[in-house]
Parts: structure tokens; C-alpha cells; sequence
């Protein structure tokens, strides 16, 4: 029998039996006390849940200044009656210090930070979220939450009824509302092979303040009906990722059921052998280790959307292979004679240049998969984005960390997001990510905690070619990434400024050299076979980079 959590507030009222409505007394049926929802669910014959509980994560409200309370009455009667009836059970108590058990805000605020702590602690395990219990605005704000998507799965939602009140109904039913919010449907579809910073962010184009952002997004609504492959195009940490998720969400290509794992790779993390393998599937006995049938991700995505993150990491080879299932929905498994089909939507990503990217593609396979294109923009282009970007970077590094709500106040963030928006960025999201826990650490450094000020500097410091410590050496940084990149250099030399073009220079020879090595590591050969330098010096070359930043 699988082992779930229960999470549930405590009934000051109701736990652990149900009082009289005129006094403080419980309630009796045949001189018994009669159970309240806590016992009901975890002890009622008539609980689907009985029996199954192996944890209880118990919140409740806390005196600030330690006095014995209703409320401290109840839990300690639930918990003396939990303990006699179930000793196994494990208890943990998650105490809250909000002064206003009908505050949305408040009780908010403090679910945010606990329930992903909590779904970490049980990463693998069904959380039965009881909603019954509480006060009124805690049960909303439990029922929002989950139907919402902003609990991950597996969990349900439940509730339970009184004696009186089943009607020939369980003790415990399960609560489905059917809120279709686009949170929900992002969280759901985005993929989990390719995760990166830049897919923690929520594309929400309600809050678009460029006019470019939603002319994109209104070719992505317009591209996502279609069974016709879409690449993305953009510089790295653009959100590329993310826009694949969001395609998926709004079409009809999703099978709903593949939601938490839909078939997604970043494809540069697989040699060609091991790529096909995992695109096409192998039959048992067609290479050594392979000892079982294995479908492969283009079975999976059948009635779905395959998403293929750096797509000019894929070998010439399996290009061509690609090419027949796109075209004709067939493919054939490794070891395997026979013809499968899958009927699927494909979604290419890459941050290479239209001109690098065709000299990586097959001709043939580069026109399929750009059928349709869209190109997002690097945030530079479209700083109006950025305060609201950055209020969602922070909020999401805030809870990841694991250091506790951290707060700044709205001067500090207005300072960060004045910065952020005459700054280049080449990291895009990830560079927003990267000043907010470098923010994060400066503030909750309990040693030596730096003011907000102080920490938004710390923080900021973090970025390349930050406009607030930039010298001529960190633009050429910057101008040599973007070189590299194939981007635009008008963002990044501002007027009556010089670039260091030999500083230039050793950082281009510095990406040649990460990148040649790179290639040669995928592909299982020396540096020396792909160039006229050796190994050798090709990591001087990096590291001459390195060490002049």
C-alpha cells in the first residue's frame, strides 16, 4: 500500500472531535466523542486514506508570546490522540506566527515558502492535502493553490464530511474545481529533461509591456495548432525552453497524461550513437547493455510534441534519419526490421546564428524543421520587460535557495532593475538569476549580512560587463561573447567609448577554443583532428581568458 503525506491545518473547533455548538464541550453520539476531520480521514472505515498515511504535516498557529490557547489546547489534544491511535505515525509540525487566521496574504506568504519545502522533503510521494479543516480563507487558499499548479504533483485535494452530512457519500472525497489558469498549464507542460533557469520563468503575456514580446507570442498561439515543426531561435537564457513548453500548452498536440515528462532532450548531452538510441528506441540484443526493449521518444511523443533543445548538436546522420519521421510519422528501432509510426508535432531550439546553424544542418532537414521560426529577442532588446522579469527571478531564486523569505525593499529592487536595463545581459535570465543569489547570499549571510544596498551592489557585480564596474576590459568581454553569438554589438559599445580589440581578440580565441573542445569531446576524437593547434594550447587559450577578466 503506497505511503502518503497528509498536509493539513488544525480545526480549533474540530480537532481532535466536533464541540458543541453552545459551549467548548465535544460532542457526543452514544456517549462518545464524535471524530473531527483530522481522525475522520486518517481513522474513519469509510476513508479511502485510512490506513495509508505515513506522515502527517501538521500546520498550525503559534502564540508569539508561548500562552496555552484554544488553538494550542487542540493540537495538543490531536496530537496525545493521534499518538495513542497510530504510534507509527510520523508527525511533523510546521508552526505558523500570523496574527490573522483570516488574512489570505498572510496565510499565502506562508504556505509559499512550506509547501515546496514540503514536496522536497517527499519529492516522490502523494501528498493528500485535507482542505477541511482550518479557517475559511486558509481552505481557499489551499484550494487556489492546488488548482492552480502551484503545487507540484503528485498530490490530491480532499475533503471530508460529517456523519451527518455524507448522504451516502465516502468520509472523504477528493475536491476538483477544473481551474484550466495558464500557470497550471505551464507548469505542467514545461519539460523536464532540458531544465535550466531559464524555464523556471513563466512567459505571461498579460504582462507584456513590448509590443514585440506579444506580436511573438501571438505567432506562437497562431504556430501552436499546427502539425508543422517550429524552430526558436534566440541567444542563450532568452526563455527558448520555456516558449517550447508554452507551444505545447496551447495546442492540441499534448497528451495530457505525459504532462510531467514529455518528451524533451537537450540534445548536445548525447553522442550520436547514444542520441538515436534515445530518439528512436532499441530492440533487446541490438548493442551490448541493451537487455530490454526500449520505445524511444519519438514512441513517446505520439499525439504529442517533440522538443529538441540545441538542435545543431544533432550528427548529420541521424539528421537524415529525422528527416523520414518527420515527413512520413515512421521511423525503425535500433535492431529492429519493422516500420513504427508516430504522429508527432516537432519543436527545434538553438542559439546559433542562422549561418552557423546551416553549416551544422543537412539542408534538407534545416527546411523542415523551419517551416515556422520564431526568434526571441535578448532582454537588451526589450528592456521594458525586465521589472516584471525580475520581480518573478527573485521571488523563484528567493524560494530555491532554501534561506528563507528574503525581502529588499522596493528601492533596492527599483536600483537592481535600473541596472539590469542598461546593462548587455549576454546571459539573459540566467543572468537575472545569477544577481539574484548573489543578492540572496549577501543578505542572508548570517556572519555578516550586507545592507540592501550593499547586497543589490554584491549582487549586480556578478553580471559580465556590468555598466556599475565595467572597464574596457569587461565590454570587450562582452563584445568578443557577442562576436561568438553572431548578436549585435549596438547595445554594448556606448558612445564616445573604445573597445580593447586585443582583449577582443584573446577571448575570441578563447570561445574558439571552448568550442573546438567541446566538438571533439562529443564527438570522441582528439582537439588536434579539428584544428592546426594542439590540445594544449587550446586550454592556454582559455585560460588566458580566464585569467584577464
Amino acid at each position: 500500500m503506497p505511503r502518503r503525506v497528509l498536509i493539513s491545518w488544525i480545526a480549533v473547533n474540530n480537532d481532535p472531535y466536533e464541540r458543541d455548538r453552545a459551549g467548548s464541550a465535544f460532542r457526543l453520539v452514544d456517549g462518545s466523542p464524535v471524530p473531527g476531520p483530522t481522525l475522520t480521514l486518517l481513522f474513519d472505515p469509510d476513508s479511502p486514506y485510512a490506513g495509508s498515511i505515513s506522515d502527517f504535516v501538521l500546520f498550525y498557529g503559534r502564540s508569539p508570546d508561548g500562552k496555552e490557547t484554544r488553538q494550542s489546547r487542540a493540537v495538543s489534544q490531536t496530537l496525545d490522540e493521534l499518538k495513542a491511535r497510530d504510534p507509527g505515525l510520523r508527525i511533523h509540525q510546521e508552526p505558523w506566527d500570523g496574527d490573522d487566521p483570516t488574512d489570505h496574504g498572510q496565510i499565502f506568504e506562508f504556505l509559499r515558502e512550506r509547501l515546496p519545502a514540503v514536496r522536497r522533503e517527499f519529492a516522490d510521494r502523494e501528498m493528500i492535502i485535507h482542505v477541511s479543516p482550518g479557517t475559511p480563507s486558509m481552505q481557499t487558499v489551499l484550494v487556489l493553490m492546488g488548482e492552480t499548479g502551484f503545487i507540484d504533483a503528485p498530490f490530491s485535494l480532499v475533503k471530508s464530511y460529517r456523519r451527518e452530512e455524507r448522504s451516502g457519500r465516502p468520509a472523504v472525497v477528493p475536491v476538483r474545481l477544473g481551474i484550466d489558469s495558464y500557470y497550471k498549464a505551464y507548469r505542467a507542460a514545461r519539460p523536464s529533461e532540458t531544465s535550466s533557469e531559464d524555464a523556471a520563468v513563466v512567459w505571461d503575456p498579460a504582462r507584456f509591456k513590448s509590443e514585440r514580446m506579444r506580436k511573438i507570442f501571438d505567432e506562437a498561439r497562431r504556430f501552436a495548432q499546427l502539425n508543422v515543426p517550429v524552430l526558436l531561435l534566440g541567444e542563450r537564457g532568452t526563455g527558448k525552453t520555456t516558449l517550447a513548453g508554452w507551444i505545447r500548452s496551447h495546442s492540441p498536440y499534448r497528451v495530457p497524461e505525459r504532462d510531467a515528462h514529455w518528451p524533451a532532450v537537450a540534445c548536445g548531452q548525447y553522442n550520436p550513437e547514444t542520441m538515436r538510441a534515445e530518439l528512436f528506441g532499441y530492440k533487446r540484443g541490438s548493442f551490448t547493455g541493451a537487455l530490454k526493449d526500449h520505445e524511444g521518444l519519438l514512441a513517446m511523443a505520439h499525439k504529442d510534441t517533440l522538443f529538441l533543445d540545441e538542435v545543431g548538436d544533432v550528427s548529420r546522420d541521424l539528421q537524415r534519419l529525422l528527416i523520414k519521421a518527420v515527413e512520413e510519422k515512421s521511423y525503425m528501432r535500433l535492431g529492429d526490421d519493422r516500420q513504427l509510426t508516430s504522429d508527432f508535432r516537432l519543436i527545434s531550439a538553438t542559439n546559433l546564428s542562422d549561418d552557423k546553424l546551416r553549416e551544422r544542418l543537412d539542408p534538407d532537414f534545416f527546411d523542415r524543421i523551419s517551416m515556422l521560426t520564431l526568434r526571441l529577442p535578448p532582454l537588451r532588446e526589450v528592456p521594458e520587460e525586465i521589472p516584471w522579469l525580475w520581480e518573478m527571478v527573485f521571488a523563484q531564486a528567493s524560494r530555491r535557495a532554501g534561506s528563507g523569505r528574503i525581502r529588499l525593499p522596493d528601492s533596492a529592487h527599483r536600483a537592481i532593475v535600473n541596472e539590469l536595463s542598461r546593462h548587455p545581459l549576454p546571459g539573459n535570465l540566467r543572468d537575472l538569476f545569477r544577481v539574484a543569489y548573489r543578492t540572496i547570499a549577501a543578505k542572508a549571510d548570517r556572519h555578516s549580512p550586507l545592507s540592501a544596498a550593499d547586497a543589490s551592489e554584491y549582487g549586480l557585480a556578478g553580471v559580465d560587463g556590468s555598466r556599475t564596474d565595467a572597464g574596457a576590459g569587461s565590454m570587450a568581454q562582452s563584445v568578443a561573447r557577442a562576436f561568438a553569438e553572431s548578436s549585435s554589438l549596438d547595445a554594448l559599445i556606448p558612445p564616445g567609448e573604445t573597445v580593447e580589440t586585443k582583449v577582443v581578440e584573446r577571448a575570441l580565441k578563447g570561445y574558439l577554443a571552448d568550442e573546438l573542445r567541446r566538438i571533439a569531446k562529443r564527438r570522441g576524437v582528439s582537439p588536434e583532428t579539428l584544428c592546426d593547434v594542439t590540445d594544449r594550447a587550446l586550454r592556454e587559450w582559455s585560460a588566458s581568458r580566464e585569467r584577464k577578466k
